[in-house]
């Protein structure tokens, strides 16, 4: 370990917890099984690990995980190494030299159609709470994340203002349809979108099931998620018009290449359309 004035972190374990200190609950418990399941493995201080303890563990990974979730796994690792040299913490960031595996990028295959997004959120007619819900998470492109933490001061003058990544906030602008929608909900909690039995706050987990059961009645693809919802606003919001810059700010990316994603994966268009056979 090198000495230094830019932490005060002596352990390991004091490191982890200062990097993680700026991440969200839910990031910070993905991120914390990752690196508890690491060092398990490596069974070492990080000041010893060397890029041949990397390539074994990546090894070991390639046994049991798909490429997606290995390459997830590495980038976490790769971040927390380059946190601790970019403090002094480690004289090396061996992380640097692991490359993470490319993955076929499948971002086309999580954006629903127009029809589609239709029939799902047609599917919780008769239920004001969840036909608000998804309609709000697609209308608006939220985050699950945001969307169970949203409270009725949040929602003022057809806007939201929500608590996204990295503790970022944001006002986004709601489309009008679904304020009225929003407006009809019954005031049960501080919170909108609450359990109608309990009336507490909704989890995360209960909306994945609720998208699930709905995705089910519009006989859409099972796999469906809240993310695919995102997606499909982002990508219907560019087809319609939508400047790149104004999208960014509305799904509240740090960064514009992350939003430049959605421009080319467009399955309707390619350069096929301008050939005669």
């Amino acid at each position: 370990m090198k000495h230094n004035a830019l932490i005060r972190a002596e352990t390991d374990r004091d490191l982890i917890f200062l990097w993680l200190g700026n991440l969200s609950k839910t990031t910070k418990i993905s991120y914390s099984s990752i690196i508890k399941q690491f060092l398990d493995f490596i069974d070492k201080p990080l000041a010893e690990v060397t890029l041949e303890d990397l390539q074994l563990w990546k090894r070991r990974l390639e046994l049991t995980y798909k490429p997606t979730t290995i390459r997830n796994k590495l980038l976490v690792i790769k971040s927390l190494f380059s946190f601790c040299a970019s403090v002094n913490y480690l004289n090396i960031n061996v992380g640097s030299f692991l490359k993470a595996p490319k993955v076929k990028e499948t971002l086309a295959q999580r954006i629903l159609d127009f029809d589609e997004v239709k029939r799902l959120i047609g599917a919780a007619a008769g239920n004001e709470r969840d036909l608000a819900m998804l309609s709000l998470m697609y209308g608006c492109g939220l985050r699950v994340s945001e969307v169970v933490g949203i409270t009725w001061n949040d929602l003022k003058g057809g806007k939201v203002t929500v608590l996204g990544k990295g503790g970022q906030t944001r006002t986004v602008l709601v489309p009008l349809s679904v304020w009225k929608q929003l407006m009809e909900l019954p005031q049960k909690s501080s919170f909108v979108f609450v359990s109608l039995k309990t009336h507490r706050q909704l989890e995360r987990t209960g909306i994945h099931k609720i998208i699930k059961k709905y995705s089910l009645k519009a006989g859409i693809d099972p796999k469906t998620s809240s993310h695919w919802l995102r997606h499909s606003h982002a990508s219907h919001s560019l087809e319609a018009g939508c400047s790149i810059k104004l999208l960014q700010h509305s799904l509240g990316h740090s960064s514009i290449c992350t939003t430049e994603k959605y421009l080319h994966v467009n399955p309707n268009e390619g350069s096929s359309q301008f050939i005669d056979i």
